[in-house]
């Protein structure tokens, strides 16, 4: 049962992205829609640092995950907001984190 749940989601994910790429459907979103669209990449980039850095410790606090981990995401989150490329931000933001990892601490 779990297989063909699996199978089913990925069926469902796969026509529903293919339908966009291929010439059965003739749709172009509207220009509104581009410009929101195009802040995506940088709002789900930041969904992915935020729950790492600030985190709740078990008693309704927020605890900071280290220094390591606060200036990599303060170096992503302001590379992020002057809208560079987002493959730049990530390889820039874990650069800076793995320098800081293994060569300063």
């Amino acid at each position: 049962m779990i297989w063909l749940l699996l199978l089913g989601m990925a069926l469902i994910t796969f026509f529903n992205r293919y339908l966009f790429f291929s010439d059965l459907v003739s749709y172009s979103p509207s220009p509104k829609l581009r410009r929101f669209l195009s802040y995506s990449s940088y709002s789900v980039l930041t969904a992915i640092w935020a729950p790492i850095i600030f985190h709740f410790d078990g008693r309704s606090e927020i605890a900071i995950a280290g220094i390591d981990y606060l200036l990599a995401a303060a170096l992503a989150a302001a590379l992020s907001f002057a809208k560079v490329s987002s493959i730049v931000v990530v390889l820039l933001s874990v650069s800076l984190f793995f320098s800081i990892r293994f060569y300063l601490v």
